[in-house]
C-alpha cells in the first residue's frame, strides 16, 4: 500500500493536467514528471530530502 497510493495520485494528476493538452505534448509532460520523480528520490536516498518530509 505504501507505494500503490502514491502511483494512483501521480496518475490521476497526470490525468488532469493532460485533459487539456494536445495527444502529442503528452510525451513532453511524462518525461517532465518522470525527471521529477527521479529528482525526489535521488534527493532522498542521497540524504538531501528533509527528514520531516519523511514518510517512515
Amino acid at each position: 500500500m505504501e507505494y500503490v497510493l502514491p502511483i494512483v495520485a501521480l496518475l490521476l494528476v497526470l490525468f488532469l493536467v493532460g485533459r487539456g493538452l494536445p495527444l502529442r505534448r503528452w510525451p513532453v509532460l511524462l518525461a517532465g514528471t518522470l525527471a521529477v520523480i527521479v529528482l525526489v528520490v535521488l534527493a532522498e536516498r542521497s540524504g538531501y530530502w528533509p527528514t520531516g518530509w519523511r514518510v517512515r
